[in-house]
Parts: structure tokens; sequence; C-alpha cells
């Protein structure tokens, strides 16, 4: 490709022709949009409020940001007015960060929506974004600053000594590439361009700008979105995606999330970042018919890429070429010797470009502040990419990996040596030598070697916990050998080819029940190898899987088999061990109850109207719901459906009285003896809908529910929608249902509407409650374990500070509810510390909440309660009623425990809570001779209630609500974790705080989290 015009047009004048020359939307993100003349205005706004800031050419400001409107606005009028951006990515380590802003040493700071501007930056000048495009504009439009000034921005690659560089980029070498990329591609008004970049890596700009000066639109994900692989997929398809630029290895995992029916509509994909494999494009062309592959490499150093080729049909086979240079850029290989290597000969590839980036920020070492990234070779600057590769006969580039041990896996580039010399760091490790391989599709995985000091080795599990303290997740080991000695060659060196390939962790498995379950452990973990003595949490292991796994094995052996089960037994072969000594008949059908008109509450009902009906029956034990209905559902198909489900869940008929000596008894009722209301808002504009429903959720759930009446103990309503739909406003008692049993209602409700009569086949075998309840209370013991009362007893009874008002509303007592979502970095991070450390993320989230808790109030010594849902019998599991427990978690002394030590302490708490789950938590309190509080939960005024979910879902927004019901607990964190996002719902008194107060709070959860991930 030739230069033209175009090429040599400035930084300014691209960004000003881009906003100009077409009508397409600048931005879209979610359901908004942003016009090019309205992105044209904020970026002057930026422009204004910097220039009023006395911020000039040449100084450096950090964007503190994730990618929206706002931001992207700041960073170009920042660009504009010709300062030197610092892109900073929320989602890094706050260690990192602060290493970023030490590095670059800006002048000043912007932060975005969301992000807590007191968590880095202190000392800097601090720019309001918000304020500043908030303010009227009294015309700095975008007119260029002349001269165009070189600097432009930093971004930073990994050192060889672990210390990232921060590399300064050059204003015209971007306008050049971005010239290309857009001459290259010659896109339309009407073409879609993915950012999925996060700000923290400099092919972001290409995401950012390609879209502008080629005049088309840039997506952006929805705010608060996670997107994992499959959520990714998804995102592109739903947004109408006709451009990306990805690292092979996000493909791959998104291919490996793939649905098997293609997805239409990509037109080019720019691959760079890592080499591309064939077998990867070939998958890729099949889920993307049409797509256009194109593949890119350059360093940083060389700002963004300096060489493209457009794959052929059919791809070569293995790793695909990185084609031609791009127009004033020459490429050499240069051999061991130091000389050009010939054509065909592998070298090291050395880049000589006029548009590389300008140094390497050195403030301490170099007088101007630079380091000078180019080499002087054949009497021309080149950069020394440290890449091995040769050129073809036709001049294009083909990449073999790297002169030194440097690789990327997943994206991460790492040091083979800094990883083996982390192992050696092992006390009871003397060698150890760790290579990548490549899968066939070109994904790099890493093998470790390692010589155990004499009479000792270190378990696997005990290495990844080792080396998670020390290595970023990527940089951790998948597979490790443990062997008597490292092969060398002749001249002394590591003799890769006789490396042993065999590792402890992949035992084959032995007996039947053995290999059972390794054949389950497998078909969960598809894709991963699994023997008889992998660890269930080294495989990534989460609550869900743990579930999923436990039903699998309770269904086939007829076995009680509960998740906590995996922290004691994590591997095939540990479990096989526990389970062949239990019982078959553990899981055998509810035997029929006696045929007796009243019966004895169950555990959980007792425990259940002693601590929540202390001072009487009170609206916090109001369940409320709103359920979808098909449209047009009539009130009788709706009456008939409840009075069926009714008859087949007969615990929606419980009946509760007095006996003689004033112990409350329950019956089933012939009926239901309830009556659907119905309320009519067909006739209200579609945007007051929602409000309206909300008003009326509040309003049944501030109506308490009758316990000793001889009515049912739930309320139903027909919501007559316009356009014919249907909602259910949903309420019903505590003392009959629980969160699962509403998940149960609304599928039952969706299957009857559906097919009644093959609902009534489907249901007709269900246990009655009577029969669940005679066999809990058949197997519950009239006293209980010392478990619980020596936990809340030892080193000192354990006495609760219940959080005082600090609010003068009406209702102190009042329920109020925020909800917000994790972010995606942040799950990520728990998880790969889960993995590490051999535990379920949900640990990582207990261990955050005890640290938040004890910051909030300033006590070490804190106690919280979680439920557990009961279900382990299959029978159970489909069955509407109030099943579950509470059990008490106590740590006394948070103050001394680092975060290692916080973790492995949660870990036992939950550990010892499952043994002992059937232990009622109201007996607990009988044993301390503890009270039932009228107005608080017994024991403590926090709960955290984590629900694993198999479904995917929106995001939450950050959103507060009023729930209507009063709350008994002072704070109720609700985690619903969903396969692409973790949503929480903060439940709190309405006399506590403001909603400034509860997100902040949130915020502070968050951040704790991260510190306990990042181990501090």
């Amino acid at each position: 490709m030739t230069i033209g015009r175009s090429m040599l047009a400035s930084f300014a004048d691209l960004v000003a022709r881009g906003v100009a020359e077409t009508s397409a939307p600048m931005w879209e993100q979610g359901d908004r949009t942003v016009s090019r003349t309205e992105a044209s205005e904020m970026i002057a706004r930026i422009r204004q409020a910097l220039r009023a800031r006395s911020l000039r050419q040449g100084d450096r400001i950090a964007v503190h940001a994730d990618p929206t409107p706002e931001s992207l606005a700041m960073l170009l009028g920042a660009m504009l007015e010709q300062l030197v951006v610092v892109p900073i990515d929320p989602g890094l380590t706050v260690a990192r960060k602060v290493q970023m802003l030490e590095l670059s040493r800006p002048l000043a700071i912007a932060t975005g929506e969301g992000v807590d501007p007191a968590e880095i930056g202190q000392g800097l000048v601090r720019f309001d974004m918000a304020a500043a495009l908030g303010r009227p504009l009294t015309g700095a439009g975008l007119t260029a600053q002349e001269p165009e000034a070189e600097p432009c921005y930093i971004f930073f690659t990994s050192g060889s000594t672990g210390v990232p560089k921060p590399v300064l980029g050059r204003r015209s070498g971007l306008a050049h590439f971005m010239s290309w990329e857009r001459d290259m591609l010659m896109l339309s008004p009407t073409d879609r361009v993915a950012l999925l970049t996060r700000f923290s890596f400099d092919v972001v700009l290409r995401d950012i700008l390609l879209p502008l000066v080629a005049g088309c639109t840039s997506v952006l994900p929805d705010p608060g979105r996670q997107l994992d692989a499959r959520g990714m997929l998804d995102w592109v398809s739903e947004r109408g995606i006709t451009v990306m630029h990805s690292v092979p290895s996000v493909a791959h995992a998104m291919l490996k999330a793939a649905p098997s029916v293609p997805t239409p509509g990509l037109r080019h994909t720019l691959f760079a970042g890592e080499p591309l494999n064939g077998g990867l494009v070939d998958r890729w062309r099949a889920q993307f018919p049409g797509v256009i592959v194109h593949n890119l490499y350059g360093p940083t150093e060389t700002t963004l890429a300096k060489f493209h080729a457009r794959v052929p049909t059919p791809p070569l086979s293995g790793i695909q070429a990185c084609g031609r240079a791009l127009p004033g850029t020459q490429v050499a290989i240069v051999a061991e010797d130091g000389q050009a290597a010939p054509q065909g000969t592998l070298g090291e590839v050395a880049i000589c470009t006029a548009h590389g980036s300008l140094g390497y920020v050195d403030v301490r070492n170099e007088p101007d502040g630079l380091r000078p990234i180019m080499t002087a070779w054949a009497g021309k600057p080149h950069y020394m990419t440290g890449d091995l590769g040769y050129l073809d006969s036709d001049g294009a580039l083909h990449l073999r990996g790297r002169k030194d041990d440097q690789v990327k896996v997943m994206g991460v580039r790492l040091e083979l040596a800094g990883i083996a010399a982390a192992l050696e760091m092992h006390p009871q490790i003397d060698k150890a030598v760790v290579l990548a391989e490549a899968d066939e599709v070109g994904q790099k995985s890493l093998l470790a070697w390692y010589v155990p000091r004499e009479g000792s080795a270190p378990s696997l599990p005990e290495l990844r916990i080792f080396l998670a303290d020390h290595l970023p997740p990527a940089g951790i080991p998948g597979q490790m050998f443990a062997v008597s000695d490292i092969p060398l060659t002749a001249n002394g060196k590591v003799d890769k080819q006789n490396l042993p390939r065999f590792a402890a962790d992949h035992v084959a498995p032995e007996g039947e029940l053995e290999t059972l379950i390794t054949e389950r452990f497998a078909a969960l973990f598809e894709g991963e190898t699994v023997g008889a003595t992998t660890d269930f949490f080294a495989l990534g292991g989460d609550s869900l899987v743990a579930t999923m796994l436990c039903i699998d094995l309770a269904e086939q052996l007829g076995k009680e088999v509960a998740p906590g089960i995996l922290l004691d037994a994590p591997t095939p072969r540990d479990l096989a061990r526990v389970l062949g000594t239990r019982r078959n008949d553990d899981l055998a059908p509810f035997a029929p109850a006696p045929a007796e008109p009243e019966f004895a509450l169950t555990p959980q009902q007792r425990r259940y109207l002693r601590t929540f009906l202390a001072g009487g029956n009170r609206n916090w034990c109001n369940m409320v719901a709103v359920i979808p209905l098909p449209d047009h559902v009539t009130a009788n198909e709706v009456t008939m459906a409840l009075r069926d489900i009714s008859v087949h869940h007969d615990s929606l008929r419980l009946s509760f009285a007095l006996d003689g000596d004033g112990t409350p008894r329950q019956s089933i009722r012939p009926n239901s003896r309830f009556e659907l209301a119905e309320i009519d808002l067909s006739n209200l504009p579609q945007d007051a809908v929602a409000p309206e429903i909300a008003r009326l959720k509040i309003r049944e759930a501030e109506q308490p529910i009758p316990v000793f009446a001889d009515t049912a103990l739930f309320r139903a309503t027909l919501l007559r929608l316009p356009s014919g739909g249907r909602k259910l406003l949903w309420n019903v008692h505590h003392l009959v249902s629980d969160g699962t049993s509403q998940g149960i209602l609304a599928q039952n409700l969706s299957e009857w509407l559906a097919d009644s009569n093959g609902y009534r086949e489907r249901h007709a075998d269900l246990p009655s409650f009577r029969d669940l309840a005679h066999a809990v209370n058949s197997r519950a013991g009239a006293a209980i374990t010392g478990h619980f009362p020596h936990l809340l007893s030892e080193p000192t009874v354990y006495r609760h500070s219940y959080l005082p008002n600090v609010r003068d509303v009406a209702d102190p007592q009042r329920c109020l509810a925020f909800d917000a979502a994790l972010a995606d970095e942040t799950m990520q991070a728990a998880r790969a510390r889960a993995r590490a450390l051999k535990c379920t993320p949900y640990v990582i989230l207990v261990a955050g909440y005890f640290r938040m808790l004890s910051r909030l109030t300033g006590q070490s010594d804190m106690a919280i309660v979680t439920p557990l849902a009961g279900r382990e019998h299959p029978q159970a599991r489909v069955m509407i009623g109030d099943l579950i427990n509470l059990v008490p978690h106590r740590i006394h002394d948070l103050d001394r425990l680092d975060a290692a030590g916080l973790v492995a302490r949660v870990r036992q708490l939950v550990t010892e809570a499952a043994r002992h789950q059937d232990d009622q938590f109201d007996q607990v309190l009988d044993a301390l001779d503890l009270p039932f509080p009228k107005d608080r939960n017994a024991l403590t005024g926090f709960s955290l209630n984590y629900m694993p979910q198999s479904s995917r879902d929106t995001p939450a927004l950050r959103l507060h609500s009023d729930r209507g019901y009063k709350l008994k607990y002072d704070m109720l964190f609700l985690m619903r974790d969903h396969r692409n996002c973790l949503n929480v719902e903060i439940q709190y008194r309405a006399g506590l705080f403001d909603q400034p107060g509860i997100e902040a709070l949130f915020d502070q959860y968050e951040t704790t989290l991260k510190a306990i991930c990042n181990d501090s």
C-alpha cells in the first residue's frame, strides 16, 4: 500500500475530520447513543477545563477510568490539548496502579464514574471530569494547537525484572498507524467497532480511534456489564459488531463457550498480541461466516502494529505469517553473530521506523528522563524486539517465539526464568525448569519440573498456594512434575527433549467408585486432564460446580453428598474413600408419615418461629416477588394453576395453631383458601408501569400475612399490563417458603400454564410436606453438638454490638436496598485466588465481608450468620417449604490475621459449619443462654446469603429501592453468582445508612476483596 495524502495528516486533523465527515453516531453504550456533534462538544468542554486548570502542552495526566463516553472524551480532549495521557485500568491492583504513577510521574489525575478517587493519586492535581463536562462551552472547539508536540501517551510493557517499563508514545506515530488502518479497512458509516480492551493496554488506542477516524461507530460494553467469554460472544451478536480487535487467546476462550450455531455479521477481526494459529482461524471463520481475518504484529515500543497480513483461505498450517511491513517501516533479521540473516533463516526481528515510540520514561537514571528504545544496527536505528522470526521469499515476516524465554500466556507476558525462580524460592525445592508449550490451536500452557530437596517434597496443592503469593494466576504452571534430577545436554544446558512427562496429580483411578467420580470430574471440567488425585479446587471448581457434582453423585449412588464434603475430600480418590463408608439408603425416598391431623414443626420451622416471631408476626416474614406470566393469561387460569400447585406442594396449604401446652403444631388444609386479586394497569403509559408495580410491591410487603388464622399463608394478585402483558404479584410467609422455593413456584407456574396435564403427571409423585417433616424430625437429635457453642464462647462469650440509628426517619426498621454488581476483574481475581488457596470463591467473599464489617464497626471480634439450604435429599430439592438453617461464623482476632490467614480461617469455619449444619440456630442460642430479641436478629445483626446460579443475568446497576417490610438484621448481603456476573443486593435498616453511605460501603467491600486477592 502506498502512502497517500491522508498518511501525512496530523493527529488533530484526523480527529477533526473523523468527527465532522459523517453522521454516524460516535459512541454507543447500553441504551445510550452519543452523536458526533455531542461528542465534539464533550471533547471541547474537556479541553476548555484543562486550559482553565493551566494544564499545558507536555504535562502528564493519568486517566483512571473504565471505558465510557465521558472517559473517551477525557482522553481525546487531553491528547488534543497535547497533554501526555496515562490511561489506568481501575481493575488493576492498587499496588500496580501506584507503581504506574510512580514510574510515569503525572502532574494530574482524572477519575471516572464509579472509581474511588482516593484510591490512588494523592498529591496530584485532581481534574473533575464530571464538572468539566457540565460547564457551558465558551468556544474552545477542536482548534489544533500548533505545532503538534510528539509526546502523546504512556503505556507500560512488562520488564524482565518484573518492573513495568513506561513507554512514551509518539503523536505522529499514532496518526500514521490510524491513517493506515483506516485506509486499509475502508469502513463505512454503518460499521460498528467493538471497544473491548481495558485502558492499561496500548492497543485500546486502536479500539478508540479507528471508529473515530473512519467515520463509523464505537460500541462500548454496557455500563457495569461484565463480559466473560460467552458474554463477549453474546454481546458481539446483540450489538451488531462488524469490526473487532482481539488477542488469539481471548478468541480461543470465546470459541470454547460458543454455541454450535454460527454468528453472522462480523466483517473484520484483527488479531494481535500473540502468535495466530491456523486451527483457530478455521474455527473463528466457522463461527463468524464471511469474516475477514487479519494478523497484526508490532511491539508497544514501535507504536501499535508495524506488520499486517490478510490471512488466506485456507490459512497456513500452524502459526500464521505477520505479513509485510507497513509504509515507513523496514525489517531486518539479525543472526546470532550480529549480521543480517539470509532469507528464510531464523534470527532476531529488528524494526526500523520513523514512527516508533520516543523512549522509556526513566526520570531517575536519564538526564532528559528518557532511555532510548532504538539500537544502532547497519547504520540505522532499529528496535531489537527479542522475537525470533524469518522473512519468506515475498518479504512476509514469520515469528517463531522469543529470543529469550519470554512468552505470553492468555495475553500476559511472562518470564519463564522468573517462574522457575519463584519455584526455587520454596524451601523444599532445589532446582526448577519451566517451559511453555502450545496446543493444536496455538494456546500456550506452562509446565514445570522441580527437584525436591532430599527427604521432603511439597504437595501440589501446597505448591500452587505458594506460587499464588509470588506470581499472577497466568504464571502458575498447569502441570508440575517432581523429578530426581534435571537432564542436561553435553554442553551443560537443560535437555528439554528428555524432560520426563508424568505427574503425580494424573494418577489413573482404581475401582468402580473412584472411576465413576473421576469421570464426573472430567465431564464437569471439559478439556481438563483428570486423574484420581486431581484437586477439585486446582481445576477452578466453585460453589455451583460443587453443587452440580454432588447432585450428580447423589443421584447415581443413592447417598447423601453435600458440597461441603469437597473441602475435606477434594480429589476423586478422597471422595471415593469417604463415600465408600456411607450407607446406600441415606437418600431413600421419604417414608409415609403417620396419618395424624396435626404434626410437629420441623427443626427449621421451629428455628424460624422462635427467632423471627419472637415479638409477634411482623412483615419481615413476607417474601414478595413479581413473577412474569404469559401474555393474555386469564385470572381463572392463574387461579387454577395456583390451586393445583398447592395440591402438589401441600406446604402452601399449611395451617398453624397452638396445642393445649402452647406448643405450635401444623396441619394441612383440604384446600388453599385463597382468592386471586386483580389490578388493571393496562391503561397506564408504558413508562409508568414499572414505577406502579414497584409501588404495589411495597404496599404488599407492608402488610403482614397472619400465621394463626384460617386463611392461606400467601397472597396473589394478577397484574394486567398494557398490550396484554401479565405479571403475578406474589407474597408468601417465610414459615412455609424460602428463597429456593420462590424459584420452584415460578417454575411450576410456568410449567402448569404451558401444559397443565403434563404438569400433573410430572409432579404426581411429589411427597407431602408431612412426610418430609416426619423424616427430618425422626433424624434430628434432641441435643446439638458442642461445636457452635464452643465457637461462640471461646476465648470469651461473644457479645454483639448492634449498629445505632444515625438517621432521623419515620421507620428506622424499614428495609431499604442497594443493588450493584462486582466488577468482572474483581470476580476473576477472587476465583483465581480461590483456586490457588484450594477453596471456593464463596470463602473469599465471606472473608471480605468479615474484613469490611471489622472496619465498619472498629471491632476485631465479629460474628455473622449464613443460611444453608438443607436440600441434600433429592426429593427435598424440588419441594416448596422453609428448609434452611442459619449457621453462625465467628472470628475473634481479625486484627491479627493477614489476608491468607483470614481466608484460611473462613475456610475452616465453612468446613466445620457444613459438618454441623443439623445443629439448629435456636438450640445454639439456648445452649449459650442467649435471648431472642423482638426487634433484632439474635446473636448478630449481620448476614450473608450466597446463591450460585446456573443462569446468566444482566449485571445489576447501582440502584436504590424500598422493600416495604421491616428488617430484623442491621444489614444483609444477598449475593447471586450468575455465570457472567455476581450481583449484590444489600438490604439495610433505614435508620443506619443514607444512600451515599451504603454505596460507599459496597465500594469498600469491593476494595477489600481486591486487597484479599492481592494478599494485602
